[in-house]
């Protein structure tokens, strides 16, 4: 149902952490594909996004929207989660997507808002 795009350039340091943790917090097993849109990485980005068992697509054109694009292109689901490489999306997220285009939020840009709090 959902397609995961994840543009990325050298981000070895975050992506296994990633695609790991978006496999944990989708517990009602909405994604059907991660798709890592690459940008060319001159580091083991590719291998180890491989290595997690997701589809990896090198876009012919470096850049977040052209690989953004490039990943869409590849992808199956009906629903498309774009992701930065660094960003961790919170437990039951894909339910929460689901839920609001099922209310009629379809064609619209959700994300969600990460608040830190600072004790003083």
């Amino acid at each position: 149902m959902i397609s995961v795009i994840i543009p990325t350039y050298n981000e070895a340091k975050n992506i296994k952490a990633t695609i790991q943790t978006l496999r944990l917090n989708d517990e009602n097993n909405l994604i059907k594909e991660i798709i890592i849109a690459d940008g060319s990485s001159t580091d083991d980005t590719v291998s180890i996004a491989e290595s997690e068992g997701v589809k990896v697509v090198i876009s012919p054109r470096k850049g977040r929207s052209a690989q953004m694009n490039f990943g869409a292109f590849n992808a199956k689901g009906e629903i498309f989660y774009f992701l930065h490489a660094d960003t961790i999306p919170p437990k039951n997220f894909t339910k929460d997507i689901v839920n609001l285009i099922e209310q009629g939020y379809g064609a619209v840009a959700l994300c969600y808002l990460l608040i830190t709090i600072i004790g003083f």
